[in-house]
């Protein structure tokens, strides 16, 4: 912060004004103003200027009513702030601050304007109107008469804060490249109480284990680079005879099917067959919900009355002694159709079908029509060119046009390359298809930030963090923006990332040396012109005129147009006649 011993311009023609028009004499030339902060800085989009005063005692007529309106003088013409008024004790009418003419007193000015690029050299002056009559006059030079120029109280305003990279991390859609799992299975049947497998077995129009088998056989062949991995036997009994003894049957069943169908996997050359590691599962259940379901499409006249009864009575033994007692005719008339599909197994052979390698999928970039969705996908991800990339992710929509995962990471491609307004197109679509999707928010924040609409970026990165996506790095990026520094470090340390913007955090919290470990911890080959120019920035804070210059050279050798921006950039104002900073930039 600067004082300013500040001299009210036109000093000799004030005070003939205050003699001759008003008879109010004030002399306030000793007022020492304080600037804060000197040179002014842009905060998030606006530039805020904090101004303090002391007027001396005996230097204000009571009488006297004087409107105090600074304005910021640009290469593209002058910013007017906000007017307060300084009355003296006498003034009836309202003023801002009043000030005694005996001891003098404090005023404070405060406002906040919308930066513009031209603010960058800008130069902060006073501007003082007097109360005459019924209006406030600006002082202007009479022609012929001595002037005293105004006196600048601040030059420049710094906008390191637009240094802030647009790096936010984009999400994709998280699919893993994982082998495809995959079940083929058939139902066998067993004869009444017999817990042998009979490949042979079968009723006439109701079932046929060998014609089962066969189908089963032609599913598994059927893709040459399926693998099996296990087998598994799901059990159901026919609601008659007791559950104990149904359930010694089934895993009877079980052991029988296995040792069958794994004989029969080695004929078919499935060497995993031989594993001895190779999973088997069983589960038991009476089907009691197959029965209802086969008694309902039966043409008996109790159908009905039975399966009331069966829904009201809990236990299951008892359901079927009440049907062999009370609905016996009905037994008897179906037992030998309705209850033989229910004495089946399930058998279920796991299997997954082996991924490609990156190469084989690269090979395939001309028949992307061949490849499936978790294999697009990886593709695009092993991908560094964004033309192929949107030609994958075109592919993966045009084969599955309703599954939001391919617009939002096409909606990525052109996040990369700052095309924001393809990827809220595609972002809209994907939340469309997928509503309240954290990993859309996500992108759709980055979109609107971009925009400057702040608010819903933050809307949006809060929605996908209540998702459960780490957004923790891209609100950093986005407090950076808004100007809140503290929040950015926060939540940049949260997401773990030390990069450039972690170090302009630090830098513009008003811990250089924070933003100087940050840097100069970076990897060389990572370090690009910004990384030492913003190192050249923190080292001019601290008034180190060497490092200031080193850096800069080394940011003016991978950016000559650096050379100009040094020169311009008040944050080296201090050191624009430094022999090591003029060496620097020649």
């Amino acid at each position: 912060m600067r004082h300013i011993s500040q001299i009210f311009y036109y000093v000799l023609f004030i005070s003939v004004v205050f003699i001759s028009s008003c008879s109010v004499n004030t002399n306030m030339l000793n007022n020492n103003y304080t600037v804060a902060p000197n040179p002014l800085e842009m905060k998030g989009d606006s530039v805020q200027i904090n101004m303090s005063a002391t007027v001396p005692e005996k230097s204000i007529n009571p009488k006297a009513n004087v409107q105090f309106q600074p304005y910021l003088r640009t290469p593209k013409g002058d910013v007017l702030l906000k007017a307060i008024t300084i009355g003296g004790e006498a003034v009836l009418e309202n003023v801002d601050f009043k000030v005694s003419s005996k001891t003098g007193g404090k005023i404070n000015f405060s406002d906040k304007i919308a930066y513009t690029p031209d603010m960058k050299r800008s130069t902060l002056y006073p501007s003082f109107a007097v109360k005459m009559g019924a209006e406030y006059k600006t002082l202007e030079a009479a022609k012929g008469k001595i002037a005293i120029a105004p006196k600048a109280l601040a030059e420049g305003t710094m906008a390191t804060s637009l240094m802030a990279k647009p790096s936010e991390l984009v999400s994709g859609d998280g699919t893993p490249y994982t082998a495809s799992t995959a079940s083929k299975s058939v139902n066998v049947y067993f004869l009444i109480d017999k817990d042998k497998f009979n490949p042979n077995f079968k009723i006439a129009k109701l079932f046929d284990n060998k014609k089962q088998i066969e189908e089963l056989k032609k599913l598994l062949i059927s893709d040459k680079t399926w693998a099996v991995k296990g087998i598994s036997i799901n059990a159901f009994a026919s609601p008659d005879g007791e559950l104990k003894r149904n359930e010694n049957l089934s895993k009877g069943r079980e052991e029988s099917s296995f040792n069958y169908f794994k004989k029969e996997l080695k004929k078919l050359g499935f060497t995993e067959a031989n594993d001895s590691n190779m999973s088997r599962g069983f589960t038991l259940s009476e089907d009691w919900a197959g029965y209802i379901k086969a008694i309902e499409a039966s043409t008996h006249a109790d159908k009905d009355a039975v399966i009331a009864m069966i829904k009201s009575t809990p236990n299951d033994d008892e359901k079927e002694a009440r049907i062999r007692k009370d609905f016996k005719k009905f037994y008897d008339a179906t037992k030998n159709t309705l209850l033989p599909p229910l004495r089946r197994s399930e058998l279920v052979v796991k299997g997954q079908t082996p991924l490609k390698t990156d190469d084989e999928l690269k090979a395939l970039m001309p028949t992307l029509d061949q490849l499936n969705d978790i294999e697009l996908l990886h593709l695009a991800s092993i991908i560094t060119d964004n033309a192929q990339k949107i030609a994958i992710y075109n592919s993966f929509i045009a084969k599955l046009p309703n599954d939001w995962r391919g617009y939002n990471d096409l909606a990525t491609v052109y996040l990369s390359s700052n095309d924001y307004t393809n990827a809220m197109t595609n972002l809209e679509k994907a939340n469309s298809l997928s509503p309240e999707n954290g990993v859309v928010s996500a992108n759709m924040g980055i979109v609107y930030k971009s925009k400057g609409d702040y608010a819903k970026a933050e809307k949006s990165y809060k929605a996908a963090e209540s998702k459960g996506i780490d957004v923790n790095y891209n609100l950093g990026v986005l407090n950076i923006k808004k100007g809140n520094y503290s929040e950015a470090i926060n939540n940049l340390n949260k997401s773990g990332v030390k990069d450039f913007n972690a170090a302009l955090a630090e830098l513009l919290n008003g811990n250089t040396d924070g933003c100087k470990t940050i840097l100069d911890n970076l990897k060389p080959e990572s370090k690009d012109w910004s990384c030492y120019y913003l190192r050249a920035v923190a080292s001019a804070r601290a008034n180190n005129s060497d490092e200031t210059a080193a850096n800069l050279t080394r940011s003016i050798q991978l950016n000559a147009d650096v050379r100009n921006m040094a020169k311009d950039d008040v944050e080296f104002m201090k050191m624009w006649s430094n022999p090591a900073f003029q060496g620097a930039i020649k």
